[in-house]
C-alpha cells in the first residue's frame, strides 16, 4: 500500500457534503488495506480481529484533529504515510481493513451536542452474534491511549451499514 503522493482528498463544505464525500472515498479506497489485514483472515473472533486492526492502527497513526476550516478525508495509504489524522480519516483505515476481512461494520456519525451538525464518526464493527463494537480511536485515556470498543454518549446518530 503506498500513498500516491498526492495531498489527501479535501472537501470544504457543509455537514452533508462531508459525509456525501466520506461515502465516496470510502468506495473508492474501501480495498486498499487487503494486504494490511492479510494475516487476520484466520485470526480467529471478530472481536479478535478486530482488536488486531485497532492495535497495528494505535501503534502506526496518531489522532490529530483537522485545522480549523479544513476537513480532510485520507485513504488508509496517504493515513499511514502521515502517521496522523482525524476521525474521518481513521474510520476511512478501519472501515477498510474491516471490509478487507469480511466484518460487517456501521459508520456512525454523531452529534453531542443535538445540533444539526454532526462532529464525530466512528466505526462499529458487528460480531458473529449482532454485537457492536466499537472502534472510535478518538476517545483516549489521559495518556493518549484509546480506549477499545467505546464511544462517548451522543444525542443524535446518522448511520450507514457496510457490508
Amino acid at each position: 500500500m503506498i500513498a500516491d503522493g498526492r495531498n489527501n482528498l479535501l472537501k470544504i463544505g457543509g455537514n452533508g457534503d462531508i459525509i456525501e464525500c466520506w461515502r465516496k472515498c470510502y468506495e473508492q479506497f474501501k480495498d486498499q488495506t487487503k494486504d494490511i489485514v492479510q494475516e487476520l483472515r484466520g485470526a480467529g473472533s471478530v472481536d479478535k480481529k478486530c482488536q488486531a486492526i485497532f492495535g497495528y492502527l494505535c501503534s502506526n497513526v496518531r489522532y490529530r484533529i483537522d485545522d480549523n476550516g479544513y476537513q480532510w478525508i485520507k485513504s488508509p495509504a496517504r493515513l499511514l504515510k502521515d502517521g496522523e489524522g482525524d476521525c474521518k480519516s481513521l474510520t476511512m483505515f478501519i472501515a477498510s481493513c474491516l471490509h478487507c476481512v469480511g466484518i460487517p461494520c456501521k459508520v456512525r456519525f454523531v452529534s453531542f451536542d443535538g445540533e444539526d451538525q454532526y462532529t464525530h464518526v466512528y466505526p462499529v464493527a458487528i460480531d458473529e452474534n449482532g454485537n457492536e463494537i466499537i472502534m472510535d480511536m478518538c476517545e483516549t485515556d489521559t495518556d493518549g491511549t484509546p480506549f477499545y470498543d467505546y464511544a462517548r454518549p451522543y444525542i443524535k446518530k446518522k448511520e450507514f451499514l457496510y457490508q
